[in-house]
């Protein structure tokens, strides 16, 4: 175990070095990077608050180290994780129209005593993609697009995932309730295409529900530090999973894919300019775990603890 966590610290520095180098030439966000490149909380605004800034001025934009571990009560599985993610924003011109890249490693470690499955060598390498550009004062095109090899640095088959998204925001005259549609490409689907519609209620600077596919979540502010830093708590529902391209004992290559739905709630530090740290707990129910699309097992319910620290 601890030459798996070794090999992951030598990536990351690998991937720090990599980056920081090509910073200046290649951006892309995930889901976190991707809120960073919001307008400013107009409510905020309007109230005399001070809403904390969302990037920083500089091409790095993020740097961060998390960790999850599940346990279940019928010993039917365990799984834990780390993974680590930097990432840049450059404005082509300006900051209404952002190209944003990010690097991503990650190591999971999954086993499954009745199906006779061990693996700690279950990795994501994964390269993402992401640009904002303004269609207008109340709508914007978001385009994220996320490479991935999905395996264990063995397998040649079943190891290439790609999520894709193309969405256009509208934001209503209300000021408060902004409309998104488009399309959306999940790896863990079989579908190719799925529509992707969500809708988004800013109440006020203190509350947030966003409502869409894969995952809601309703968000409360716990209190704020003027323009320093903010506490938010999360309730979320959603779906989720992974799979990867593995070589058996045997030679032969096969996919495995793990699935789930997980209610959570997580704690969260927000500090201007990005960065912070979490500390999530959720409940995921109706697992299951199949190989090559044939054998497939049902796995108990569990808890899951997961934290992470950004910069």
């Amino acid at each position: 175990m601890a030459k798996q966590y070794t090999n992951a610290i030598l990536i990351t520095l690998v991937l720090l070095v990599v980056n920081s180098a090509g910073a200046q030439s290649r951006q892309r966000p995930s889901e976190t990077i991707t809120t960073a490149f919001h307008e400013d909380d107009e409510l905020s605004l309007l109230l005399n608050e001070e809403p904390l800034r969302r990037f920083k001025k500089q091409a790095i934009q993020r740097l961060a180290v998390s960790s999850g571990y599940l346990t279940e009560g019928e010993n039917s599985s365990t799984h834990r994780w780390f993974a680590t993610e930097i990432g840049t924003g450059i404005p082509l011109g300006n900051f209404e129209n952002i190209l944003a890249t990010e690097v991503a490693f990650r190591n999971d470690v999954l086993t499954l005593p009745a199906a006779e499955f061990n693996r700690s060598n279950l990795y994501e390498l994964s390269c993402s993609l992401f640009f904002k550009k303004p269609l207008s004062n109340k709508s914007n095109l978001l385009i994220n697009v996320r490479p991935s090899y999905l395996g264990d640095f063995e397998a040649t088959a079943n190891t290439f995932g790609m999520f894709g998204m193309a969405l256009i925001t509208k934001q209503l005259e209300s000021h408060d309730v902004t409309l998104s549609y488009g399309i959306v490409h999940l790896n863990q689907v079989d579908v190719a295409l799925l529509p992707g519609i969500g809708v988004r209620w800013d109440p006020s600077p203190k509350m947030t529900v966003d409502l869409r596919f894969p995952e809601s979540r309703i968000s409360w502010r716990l209190d704020k530090n003027g323009g320093y830093s903010e506490h938010w708590l999360h309730a979320s529902i959603g779906f989720g999973g992974n799979r990867w391209g593995i070589r058996t004992l045997d030679g032969n290559d096969t996919e495995i894919r793990l699935k789930y739905w997980s209610a959570a709630l997580t704690l969260e530090k927000k500090i201007d300019g990005g960065g912070g740290w979490w500390i999530h707990l959720s409940h995921q129910f109706a697992r299951r775990f199949s190989e090559s699309g044939e054998v497939d097992f049902r796995l108990s319910n569990g808890f899951q603890i997961a934290a992470e620290i950004a910069y």
